[in-house]
């Protein structure tokens, strides 16, 4: 089962979260992601944050079609996205989907990224999506699926990443290493619809981006 947690994130299209959600989905609503599933129609299971950038009256309806609110003060130590993150781990879910998790707030997008390391550590496999990309992070071995010619790109989160290894792109790497403050990762291709990237030690960051 998987958490699939709505955040107030850039979506321009909110017809891309009803794509990117199942039946079987555990569906969390970070505040102001509301108006993308009252949008779609869909119904959360919970509703959690300070409220500061939702609509009263859609929390309204949610709540009593049967969504649970857990409501926190504005002044806090974690983000709502982060404080959705926990609960989805509290509830014993190992894959946590963030859609509406990146856009024009940098620091947002940013500190999204960074609770994918905080994930990481916690052994729960946590990823984001967007109308244009997929972020994911592994200390491991990550195997992805994409269509040929779709770009990726591999970007350290430590500051190396040692015994980079990849499997079915055009510019392969094989027991590399790789250093944040380079550029080397940026704009691989797809040659095969299934891939995989071996890490060492270290993190690495790996965006499959559709312009």
């Amino acid at each position: 089962m998987r958490a699939v947690i709505i955040g107030n994130g850039t979506i321009e299209d909110s017809s891309f979260i009803a794509k990117n959600i199942s039946s079987e989905d555990i569906v969390i609503c970070c505040d102001g992601g509301s108006k993308y599933l009252f949008k779609e129609g869909i119904l959360p299971k919970y509703i959690i944050g300070d409220l500061d950038s939702s609509d009263m009256p859609i929390i309204t309806f949610f709540e009593t079609r049967g969504a649970i609110l857990k409501k926190f003060p504005s002044k806090k130590d974690k983000t709502d996205m982060e404080l959705c993150i926990d609960f989805a781990i509290g509830l014993g879910l190992k894959e946590i989907l963030l859609l509406g998790a990146s856009g024009t707030r940098l620091d947002h997008s940013l500190a999204n990224i960074g609770l994918l390391a905080n994930c990481l550590d916690r052994n729960i496999f946590c990823y984001i999506k967007d109308e244009h990309n997929e972020i994911y992070i592994t200390n491991n071995k990550i195997e992805l699926e994409g269509e040929v010619g779709d770009t990726i790109s591999l970007i350290p989160f430590s500051d190396k990443v040692e015994g980079v290894s990849t499997f079915g792109l055009e510019y392969s790497l094989q027991d590399y290493t790789m250093y944040q403050d380079s550029s080397l990762g940026i704009s691989n291709v797809i040659l095969n619809k299934k891939i995989s990237i071996e890490v060492k030690n270290g993190k690495l960051l790996i965006f499959k981006s559709v312009d």
